[in-house]
């Protein structure tokens, strides 16, 4: 507990189950230098978060893959978590979140691209009932056949951030609170794409 874990450039065909709390992984150098790939711990992601107080910062989680179509690049089972700097590409789920009440999730400048998957459906974010998931400056991008962000939190911010379908993306909605809850949008840019399954951008 209480660590903090570097992680210096190179391309790792690796995961981690962290138990740990207070713990902060980070990348040394630029994100796109940094990347765990093709893994998954426990059948779940590339990282399995199950301590409290976890920071992840400047890496790559890269085209994971896993039998029930939810692999993830972080699946979160602990309490709070904070994304900052992160690149998930071409993973089933970006983020992946068991229901945990007393959790807030935050993601900061940070980059989704081509997540999703349905049969049954990964996004780009998915967190379960949480107390709060906000997301601050992170772009979504070419998300296939699911959502953007799907959220059952009681509380959902997504602030200064751009979640876009591009020429070929096939995303459903751009964010779907189907709890219903708190759901706050300021300051982001959100493009349909001609090939997006659904026309709305909310449900």
């Amino acid at each position: 507990d209480g660590d903090t874990v570097r992680i210096h450039a190179g391309e790792y065909f690796d995961c981690a189950v962290v138990r740990q709390s207070n713990i902060i992984i980070e990348g040394v150098g630029d994100a796109a230098g940094v990347v765990m790939t093709d893994k998954a711990c426990q059948g779940k992601a590339i990282l399995v978060t199950n301590g409290n107080d976890i920071t992840v910062r400047n890496l790559s989680l890269v085209r994971v893959r896993v039998p029930d179509m939810n692999g993830a690049g972080i699946r979160a089972e602990g309490t709070n978590l904070t994304v900052e700097k992160v690149r998930f590409n071409n993973n089933q789920n970006g983020i992946l979140a068991a229901p945990n009440q007393e959790s807030t999730i935050i993601v900061r400048d940070s980059e989704f691209v081509r997540h999703g998957y349905c049969s049954p459906c990964a996004h780009g974010i998915y967190v379960n009932a949480l107390k709060l998931l906000r997301i601050e400056r992170s772009k979504f991008s070419d998300t296939r056949q699911a959502h953007h962000i799907k959220s059952r939190a009681l509380r959902t911010e997504v602030l200064n951030s751009e979640t876009r379908d591009g020429d070929t993306g096939t995303a459903s909605y751009h964010i779907e609170a189907p709890n219903g809850g708190t759901l706050i949008v300021r300051d982001t840019i959100m493009q349909k794409g001609p090939k997006a399954e659904n026309r709305s951008a909310f449900i």
